[in-house]
């Protein structure tokens, strides 16, 4: 293997292996859900101008900056109207 493609393959490696890092899941398994496109794979620029690769599966959400992985806020769970004070058939009066 020449040179460059020794760096490209080591390039792609370590964004696969980044990619299994945000997404929690083993570097063989991304690399399966990626050729069966399970894996959305988004080059993107945030609101401050940095380049990043956006990657979703099963609903998890992921940046990929060099050096950096950012995940998505997760959406907080609605309250269980039967637990608790969600304000609705509780009975504390609320």
């Amino acid at each position: 293997m020449d040179t460059e493609n020794r760096e490209m393959f080591a390039e792609l490696n370590a964004l696969l292996t980044a990619i299994a890092k945000a997404l929690e899941i083993e570097p063989e398994a991304a690399a399966g859900a990626i050729e069966a496109g399970e894996i959305a794979i988004k080059m993107e620029v945030d609101e401050e101008g940095r380049h990043f690769v956006g990657v979703t599966y099963q609903g998890k959400v992921s940046r990929v900056y060099p050096g950096v992985i950012r995940h998505a806020p997760e959406e907080p769970e609605a309250a269980d109207e039967d637990e608790g004070c969600g304000h609705g058939g509780c009975g504390c009066g609320h």
